[in-house]
């Protein structure tokens, strides 16, 4: 048995010495060649060692993490960038959103309540009634009873109860008996009929019977009237009552009985008029003689269909001497209002709603401008919704119409910005009435095209504005913490989100033996050192490694190497809490003793020989 020992002795100490031969061999970078001088051209660094500890760790982690973005396309768009420079904002200065602003294609409804406004209403002064003054073209009926008088007696002048003066165009008709043989009669056939006289075209040729004669007349362009057998007597401004006296007059001179009548058959010479605005409106004749009996404003309206229920849905103007006189029906028809008379040269206007309402559509059309039946063309383009009512209100009171209405826009069609994203491609949104700035534009849209805003992760997004020819960015967590928010939409933007992909990092992991490895590391995910030296082809689970000699290799000249003793099971944590960083240096030593191992490892016959020790099957 001593022995046995004995030769296993030797036999693990003539492996221990060639583990260590194996060890102290230098490591060439020429392979060995001779003649090859190895000259040092390289930069050398000054390291300085520090133990990672927690608070050690916490300050290794505030050293910046520089991450690379990819930027997909091609040629020279093809390019990796920096992620800080993206970083950086240029977005045009916030301000207050300004009202919409119409403009060409725009499509509005307008709504309107039509009652005239009940303002205190004005009246004419009404005149003292008067007799009418005959006037040219008036018509006269003459008639006389052709009786004889004993003496040459004059009756006083009867008056009638009228206020109309005669004028040119009124015509008159006389009406006399012929009882008595050469009278009148004779007086009438015996006047020559030269037809030289202006006047004796006015008049007509008598009509006579066994017992009535008949004549009428007009009064001419010179005032007068001429009646057969009375000659031509002056009727312009006159009234009949002053007319008939001097018949009267004339036929006791010849001695003629005054038995006649004299009457107004056609009132030509004074008229009022009639208009109507509305043009569903159609009564038959705007023009209203005037006449010997007094016609008043609410008889005449009633006459053309006007009715108190109309109340504020009509509206009565009368313009008399220059002078407007404006009310409504409700007015006019009110108990306490005057009795206005109608006059010669009255014009009255009765303009009644079609109906209670009007909506009509409307379009800003090439001109920049909007047509309303009612209210005109109005200028719309380039300004706000509302300024236009504010036009309307005011041709509206123009009018006497209450400014009940309503104008909003309906379509939209003048303005529009552009969104454009990866996965839809790029569209046009209409600008409405209801401003929106940038972070609202971004997120509803995105919402629409089913796009998560939940962004980041392995992606990078930016913000593109793009206005009037001028480039603004900010990035997506920017735009997300409200910094921008406050960016207004205006026409023709352009909105441009780009996403870009993260860059892998990489660690360098080094063995002291030589050994080397590139770790891609995931600028999204942060890994720490623990997760290098503890994965399934970490550098603790080499069978080489050296625990207490774990070195974290940062930064340039100087360098800083913070070392870790992971023999000790408490600093592993240390690891954990540590952060690593794109070109870190993660350097483990190796043990000498383990050549002896592996090569105990590779050695059957040994592991047979051990195994057979251990159950005493070797004497």
């Amino acid at each position: 048995m001593t022995n046995f020992r004995l030769i296993i002795c030797c036999i693990a100490s003539s492996l221990l010495l060639n583990a260590c031969n194996k060890i102290l061999e230098p490591v060439s970078f020429f392979g060995g060649k001779q003649g090859v001088e190895a000259q040092s051209v390289q930069e050398d660094f000054e390291i300085n060692i520090k133990s990672l500890t927690f608070e050690s760790a916490r300050d290794a982690n505030k050293a910046p993490y520089p991450r690379r973005l990819m930027q997909t396309g091609a040629g020279s768009e093809a390019n990796v960038l920096n992620e800080a420079d993206l970083m950086t904002s240029n977005m045009p200065p916030s301000s207050e959103s300004n009202d919409y602003l119409l403009g060409i294609g725009d499509q509005l409804l307008y709504t309107q309540l039509n009652e005239f406004m009940n303002s205190p209403a004005q009246f004419p002064t009404q005149p003292t009634e008067v007799d009418y003054t005959l006037g040219i073209g008036d018509q006269l009926l003459y008639t006389q009873l052709d009786e004889f008088v004993t003496s040459a007696t004059q009756f006083p002048a009867q008056p009638i109860e009228a206020d109309y003066l005669l004028g040119v165009g009124d015509e008159l008709t006389l009406i006399q008996l012929n009882e008595v043989a050469g009278g009148l009669g004779n007086i009438i056939s015996n006047i020559p009929q030269t037809g030289n006289d202006e006047n004796n075209r006015n008049a007509a040729k008598p009509q006579s019977s066994e017992n009535v004669l008949k004549t009428s007349g007009l009064v001419g362009t010179n005032g007068n009237i001429l009646l057969l057998g009375l000659g031509s007597i002056k009727a312009e401004g006159r009234s009949l009552s002053d007319v008939q006296t001097e018949v009267r007059n004339i036929l006791i001179r010849n001695g003629l009985a005054p038995s006649f009548q004299l009457e107004i058959t056609s009132f030509n010479s004074k008229k009022a008029f009639v208009t109507f605005p509305n043009p569903s409106k159609d009564l038959g004749n705007n023009i209203v003689p005037i006449t010997n009996l007094p016609i008043t404003l609410k008889e005449l309206a009633i006459t053309y269909g006007l009715r108190p229920s109309s109340k504020d849905s009509t509206i009565v103007s009368l313009t008399r001497d220059g002078q407007k006189f404006r009310m409504t029906a409700g007015q006019l028809f009110d108990k306490t209002s005057p009795r206005i008379v109608i006059k010669d040269r009255d014009q009255i206007e009765i303009d009644e709603a079609a109906s209670t309402s009007t909506s009509i559509e409307a379009v800003v059309g090439s001109q920049g401008n909007i047509l309303i039946r009612g209210v005109g063309s109005l200028k719309a383009k380039n300004r706000s919704l509302a300024e236009v009512q504010a036009d309307i209100t005011r041709i509206l009171m123009d009018k006497g119409l209450t400014p009940n209405f309503q104008l909003e826009v309906t379509g939209f069609e003048s303005k529009e910005f552009f969104l454009i994203t990866k996965m839809h491609g790029s569209k046009a949104i209409p600008i409405t009435d209801n401003a929106v700035n940038l972070k609202q534009a971004v997120l509803s849209n995105i919402a629409i095209d089913n796009q998560t805003t939940n962004r980041g992760g392995a992606t990078f997004t930016t913000v593109k504005l793009i206005r009037d020819g001028i480039s603004y960015q900010v990035s997506w967590q920017e735009l997300l913490s409200g910094s921008a928010s406050n960016v207004p939409i205006k026409d023709g933007d352009i909105i441009n989100l780009q996403d870009f992909d993260y860059k892998l990092g990489q660690v360098f992991a080094l063995g002291g033996a030589g050994n080397a490895e590139l770790v891609p590391i995931d600028p999204s995910k942060r890994e720490t050192l623990a997760d290098i030296l503890f994965s399934p082809k970490g550098a603790l689970n080499n069978l080489l490694a050296k625990r207490s000699e774990v070195y974290l290799l940062r930064g340039r000249n100087p360098s800083v190497a913070y070392h870790l003793d992971a023999q000790n099971v408490s600093r592993i944590l240390v690891a954990a809490q540590t952060e690593l960083r794109p070109n870190d240096i993660v350097y483990v030593a190796d043990r000498p003793i383990i050549s002896f191992s592996r090569t105990l490892a590779e050695i059957n016959p040994l592991r047979v020989l051990l195994r057979d020790l251990e159950n005493g099957n070797i004497p």
